[in-house]
């Protein structure tokens, strides 16, 4: 494997893949960390984790303040200590540096490049670096811990430099309709029930009848708070997207959460075989 050296920075999406633990230590394993370190001197930075250049492993590389280097395979925070907010900076936002709210003290486990466990302690800036790596390795950036309105304005800062995320356009079909073509058809089979004792069934047919349109009706309850959660879900994934509004999904909602309490009632009192 010939490693290429990297540095993947904003708006890449590829920074959001969640690594892999690393599991072969070998001469690969070697020329990745050292290109790393490369790129580390090149733009003088702190560390890196390793989706950073392009390779979804489980790496973080940490420059200490004496010039060496802490090499971090699969690390994993066992437990914190304390709360501080401080600025930060990272290569994948450039020329950005906000507050971020960090553990002041970390205890971690860690393989190092020939796979033997070792654990540590880190306060202060070390912990602070090493946190902000491994958040790398589960696929997320420091905009992750800040709040709402600062993420949105540190993006639009980069995009008035120029920088802006590709827009994934809303697709013309969305798969939530699913949710609303089940909950129709519950809704139909339950409204034909109301005419059942139009046919004079047994009170073992009406008893079956009336079970049925209780638990549909709660079904289509559910089915609405599926198709709400799925929607708000998708209006985030498509930024583009025109048609996912609030609005237009509580309005379908409402129609059959309507129609679920409308003949529900008059399944009490047309098909309730206790009636």
């Amino acid at each position: 494997m010939s490693v290429k050296k990297e540095l993947i920075v904003y708006p890449d999406e590829r920074i959001h893949i969640p690594c892999s633990d690393v599991r072969n230590f070998d001469d690969t394993l070697f020329e990745v960390i050292e290109m790393m370190k490369e790129v580390i001197e090149e733009n003088d930075a702190e560390g890196l984790a390793a989706i950073q250049t392009g390779y979804p492993y489980n790496i973080v590389i940490v420059r200490l303040d004496n010039g060496s280097y802490l090499e971090l395979i699969n690390p994993r925070i066992l437990r914190y200590e304390g709360k501080t907010t401080a600025k930060e900076k990272t290569l994948y936002y450039p020329d950005i540096e906000i507050e971020v709210p960090r553990y002041e003290k970390i205890k971690l486990i860690y393989e190092d490049r020939y796979g033997k466990q070792h654990h540590m302690e880190a306060e202060g800036k070390l912990a602070r670096v090493i946190q902000r790596k491994i958040d790398y390795t589960f696929g997320g950036t420091f905009l992750t811990k800040v709040k709402k309105e600062i993420k949105e304005a540190v993006e639009k800062a980069l995009a008035e430099n120029g920088l802006v995320p590709e827009v994934e356009l809303c697709p013309t079909f969305s798969k939530r309709v699913y949710f609303l073509s089940v909950a129709d058809k519950l809704l139909f089979f339950m409204f034909l029930t109301l005419f059942a004792k139009l046919f004079n069934p047994s009170i073992e047919t009406l008893a079956t009848f009336y079970t049925f349109d209780k638990i549909g009706g709660l079904a289509v309850v559910f089915l609405m708070i599926g198709y709400f959660i799925y929607g708000r879900w998708e209006a985030k994934k498509y930024t583009s997207c025109t048609s996912c509004q609030v609005g237009n999904m509580i309005g379908s909602m409402a129609k059959r959460l309507i129609a679920a309490i409308v003949i529900g009632t008059a399944t009490y009192f047309l098909v309730n075989p206790a009636m």
